[in-house]
């Protein structure tokens, strides 16, 4: 009976890590990518004219950041569903000026300091994860503290959502 033990808390810490490093890997990705990804304007503001979302850029940008490889089709959809309410705001409550309401923030790490957040990479505290079968949840503090929660797909771990707690 131990040995099954053994294999369990093997497959377990084995989880864990996966868990934590499809985290990390991200985080590192993004890090390294993120003035690309940046580059992509999501809203056009045309002087002179109501500010609406570029749903054909939202595309490029989600496929760009699709290109990590860490992130659910799951999670994107989330976004694309953000992309179309933010475009029916923008036409129920026209916006001309000053930040697009919505975008006034990095969209993945949910924060206005993300260059800083980055920036703190090298000293990220892992926190607690918490794997329950095919779903993880794995905490970490940059500046900000964070919850990442994952999906097993095909045998590897994916992110689902990005939460950022010292910002809700």
């Amino acid at each position: 009976m131990p040995q099954l033990d053994l294999v369990a808390d093997s497959a377990v810490s084995t989880d864990t890590r996966q868990a934590r490093q499809t985290v990390v890997r991200f985080l590192t990705w993004y890090k390294n990518h993120i003035q690309e990804a940046n580059r992509i304007p999501l809203v056009n503001q045309t002087a002179g004219k109501p500010y609406s979302v570029n749903l054909k850029n939202g595309e490029r940008y989600l496929t760009y950041l699709k290109s990590s490889h860490r992130l659910t089709d799951a999670y994107l959809n989330q976004w694309r569903v953000f992309f179309r309410e933010r475009q029916a705001g923008f036409r129920q409550s026209p916006q001309f000026e000053g930040p697009p309401t919505g975008f006034d923030y990095d969209l993945v790490m949910l924060t206005q300091d993300v260059d800083t957040q980055l920036d703190s990479l090298k000293s990220l505290k892992m926190g607690k994860v918490t794997i329950l079968g095919d779903q993880a949840t794995v905490g970490f503090t940059l500046l900000d503290v964070y919850e990442f929660r994952l999906v097993r797909q095909n045998r590897r771990w994916l992110i689902d959502e990005i939460l950022n707690q010292s910002q809700e």
